[in-house]
């Protein structure tokens, strides 16, 4: 039988790395035991003549490939050829399509890092935020009951907290806290930038926090006298605060008395509104503005002019209409 010896050549096959290991082993085997390269001579008793050594080994090539052929079908070079083109391409598709997909993942993984970084800093920053507000109400647990907010201290366009009252104009801020008997500019601190304020009293911190909005800094003063700490915030812009300190308890601003002395305003905007006043109460009047007085006058001097249709009779304003600065007829 053909097969009794499979066993020995599968393990000559796995000992020498596959087929090409196995083929070695034969043909060493064939070299150094046996006479199967030796080109005989005539009479000699060892060896083959020249060729048949070579032919014997075709033959016997040959019969296994036809009885291979019977079970499969026999394949052309050509066909292979084209069949390793259509492999080589789908193998180059499937490269880049996993490329695509790894940078595509990675593209993902980037984004979720970024996120979960995002994420952690906005924890972070709430903690921080939790963590000081934890650490401003324990020292304000810890001052005396003579820090607590004078009723009578004036609050006009503004509010009071737990720590400070404050009033307010269109141009600054007034904060007023009261502070411990014996507190002077010597152990009292305070802190102004441009978004944010700090007061200090003996090394405990009253207030600490960002600002509603920019203040002038270098324009923004503090003072003490009688145990009451003023502080005076130079607004950056004019309008409207809603609280000192973002987080503490804020007003409602549409209830804010907002008007301003007109002798605050330059001459020019002075000017203009009192020009502004002025066409107001002629509408509510029913009169001409005056810049529709200053139109009317121009009607009247074309009314007879040379070429003009309505030349020699009265003139009659109501033969056109003004409107937002336009004549209609």
């Amino acid at each position: 039988m053909v097969d009794r010896f499979d066993e020995h050549f599968f393990l000559i096959a796995k000992e020498t790395g596959g087929i090409e290991g196995l083929l070695n082993s034969l043909f060493s085997f064939l070299l150094r035991r046996t006479d199967y390269y030796y080109e005989c001579d005539p009479g000699d008793k060892m060896g083959f003549p020249p060729g048949v050594a070579l032919n014997m080994l075709g033959n016997t090539f040959k019969k296994y490939q036809d009885e291979h052929y019977k079970v499969h079908k026999k394949k052309s070079a050509q066909e292979y050829k084209e069949k390793l083109e259509i492999y080589q391409k789908k193998q180059k598709e499937l490269q880049e399509k996993k490329k695509e997909q790894e940078e595509l993942k990675k593209e993902i993984q980037i984004q979720q890092q970024q996120q979960k970084q995002v994420q952690q800093n906005e924890n972070q920053s709430q903690q921080d935020v939790q963590i000081k507000q934890e650490q401003n109400q324990q020292n304000n647990e810890n001052l005396t009951q003579k820090q607590k907010i004078d009723p009578y201290i004036n609050t006009y366009n503004g509010g009071e907290t737990e720590k400070y009252s404050w009033s307010q104009s269109s141009n600054d801020v007034v904060v007023t806290m009261k502070v411990p008997e014996g507190s002077n500019k010597k152990n009292l601190k305070v802190i102004i930038t441009a978004n944010t304020l700090t007061v200090k009293v003996k090394d405990n911190v009253v207030v600490d926090g960002k600002l509603y909005d920019k203040v002038k800094s270098d324009e923004s003063i503090w003072s003490i006298e009688e145990n009451l700490l003023t502080i005076t915030l130079e607004k950056g812009q004019e309008n409207i605060w809603k609280t000192v300190i973002l987080g503490d308890k804020e007003i409602d601003a549409t209830k804010v008395e907002n008007t301003k002395p007109l002798d605050d305003f330059d001459s020019e905007t002075q000017g203009a509104i009192r020009k502004i006043m002025y066409d107001q109460q002629r509408k509510q009047q029913g009169l001409p503005t005056s810049e529709e007085e200053q139109q009317l006058e121009i009607v009247k001097k074309a009314w007879n002019a040379e070429g003009s249709p309505f030349k020699g009779q009265p003139f009659d304003p109501s033969k056109f209409n003004l409107s937002n600065g336009q004549i209609q007829f």
